[in-house]
């Protein structure tokens, strides 16, 4: 195993302090910053495009009008000063994002940059910086910590403007059960990575909030160069990501829980008619967690440990990304 794996895999584990951290240190002028808006608009790229996506359900949730853009796509919005776009980027130097906010900015919106790096560029001319508590010692890894602590911001500020007894239990709850959290996780993740094949494709088939834990997934999949990750709305994996699919191809759908009837229904499909490997992901219920917007985090931290596990399986020599495909882009 190198120092690059264990980096890795350090990332994954301190989201048990991370998260709890973050949540923690959410301060309630979040709240009026945002709460009388118009618009929303979040922005992200990669990992913090699914950030994004998670926050638009915590924020659905509380009843707020919001919706997602990837950076390129701001310029399709009709922005004003009634309009607050928040921008998320981890390491605070995604070019893209950056750029969106400065455009936005320029059309009147109030700004945000939710980061974990307060002396980030992107947090520059921004009205207001959202910190997240990851501690991560490098950015130049998977961003695992400071990804879902910015989904734990994001679902912090939605429990101070929905005060609802789930939400708050669950919240106190992902707080108190990190350690039972992260041995659940990796045992799944284990299992998980039992499935996988070099070079054969693995799809992560959701919906809701869930679909941002299938989301995460397949980036962890994508950015080890083992396999293809493949991100699939349930009901769109139904209609045509179906037919393209070969035998022993992989799969692992993610359900909220307690799992249903039409989970095992699905289940029978993937493994009998589709002849695929499949593993049906949902959360211990002794987690006691009821919603699924906060049953997202524990599924997709199993997602991290199944992408590393596969690594370990097949390249545990590896020392980075595939740099010359990392650096083909632009993007920091």
């Amino acid at each position: 195993m190198t120092e690059f794996l264990d980096i890795c895999y350090d990332a994954i584990r301190m989201q048990n302090q991370s998260i709890p951290r973050t949540i923690d240190a959410v301060d309630s002028k979040s709240i009026t910053i945002i709460e009388d808006k118009k618009q929303i608009i979040l922005v992200g790229c990669g990992d913090s495009y699914a950030a994004a996506d998670y926050g638009r359900w915590a924020f659905l949730n509380a009843g707020l009008n919001v919706q997602v853009a990837s950076p390129d796509e701001i310029r399709h919005f009709s922005i004003d000063r009634d309009s607050i776009v928040i921008g998320i980027t981890a390491s605070g130097r995604s070019l893209a994002t950056i750029d969106a906010l400065q455009k936005s900015k320029s059309q009147g919106a109030e700004i945000v940059v939710l980061t974990d790096n307060a002396n980030g560029t992107a947090s520059r001319g921004a009205d207001h910086v959202w910190v997240t508590k990851s501690e991560v010692k490098t950015y130049n890894t998977s961003p695992s910590a400071p990804t879902t602590a910015a989904m734990a911001y994001l679902l912090g500020i939605s429990s101070k403007l929905d005060e609802s007894d789930r939400l708050s239990h669950d919240i106190q709850q992902l707080k108190s059960v990190g350690k039972e959290m992260m041995t659940w996780a990796e045992k799944k993740g284990k299992i998980i990575s039992q499935l996988t094949s070099p070079n054969v494709p693995i799809y992560l088939i959701s919906e809701g909030p869930n679909h941002v834990a299938a989301q995460i997934g397949m980036m962890k999949f994508n950015e080890f160069s083992i396999l293809k990750g493949i991100a699939a709305i349930r009901e769109e994996f139904s209609h045509h990501y179906n037919l393209s699919l070969n035998d022993n191809d992989s799969a692992v759908l993610i359900s909220d829980s307690p799992s249903q009837s039409t989970d095992d229904a699905y289940m029978n499909v993937l493994t009998g008619t589709l002849k695929m490997k499949a593993y049906h992901l949902y959360t211990d219920e002794n987690l006691n967690l009821g919603l699924p917007l906060v049953q997202a985090i524990p599924n997709m931290i199993a997602l991290q440990m199944a992408s590393y596990y596969t690594v370990l399986k097949f390249d545990p020599d590896k020392e980075s990304f595939k740099q010359s495909h990392a650096e083909a882009f632009k993007i920091y």
